[in-house]
């Protein structure tokens, strides 16, 4: 199938969850400031719905991006794959809710943990989806050599570790686990640097795809 319905349905999907997480920053709370210093209190107690905030909008954008790039060379997509990105986009419309969780709640271990676990699911399955299109001998990726694409499914996993990894360090450490994410790009390159390169003159040895 082609890949148009799916890309617009999934760049909706991210765009309306990017603006439905900034409804949670109100004024409301600020109603009762009548000076400058209440004011600025009210701010600063607002700090962790704040931050919350931020931290899921740029995540989301991250994991945007990573879409963007995967549709630069998906060029069809089968019924597994549809599944695959129906399963990402759930976890994509929870988390305004679970940002919500954890600026209300970032007190107590569940608060804490079910962000990293709405990011980690959203993880997981762009991650499994990647590896279904880019599978040898699939014919739903273009513009990637076949050591290029190995290469590419082992620099996508990187997420899922950071991401397994952030939700074992949130009940520890809050949401200063996902500074974890800022080591994607040395943890990709190291993971798709162990596919040994196999070419002569830029053709490989040897062909996976099958007869």
């Amino acid at each position: 199938m082609s890949t148009r319905r799916l890309e617009a349905f999934t760049d909706g999907v991210f765009a309306i969850a990017a603006t439905l997480l900034v409804l949670d920053l109100t004024v409301n709370d600020l109603a009762g400031a009548k000076t400058d210093a209440e004011l600025w209190r009210g701010l600063v107690d607002m700090w962790p719905a704040v931050s919350s905030f931020a931290i899921s909008f740029f995540l989301l954008c991250l994991l945007w991006s990573i879409h963007v790039r995967q549709f630069e060379y998906i060029v069809h997509v089968d019924t597994p794959m549809l599944w695959l990105n129906t399963l990402r986009l759930f976890g994509v419309v929870l988390i305004p809710f679970t940002t919500s969780l954890d600026s209300r709640f970032g007190g107590l271990t569940l608060g804490q943990t079910l962000l990293p676990i709405n990011f980690f699911w959203v993880v997981l399955f762009g991650y499994l989806l990647w590896v279904r299109a880019a599978a040898p001998g699939s014919g739903l990726i273009e513009g990637l050599s076949p050591l290029e694409a190995a290469r590419s499914r082992r620099d996508a996993l990187s997420a899922v570790i950071l991401g397994a990894v952030v939700v074992i360090a949130a009940p520890f450490i809050g949401s200063w686990a996902f500074i974890a994410y800022a080591f994607d790009t040395p943890l990709s390159r190291l993971l798709s640097g162990r596919i040994e390169d196999t070419t002569v003159s830029g053709v490989p040895e040897t062909d996976p795809r099958p007869e």
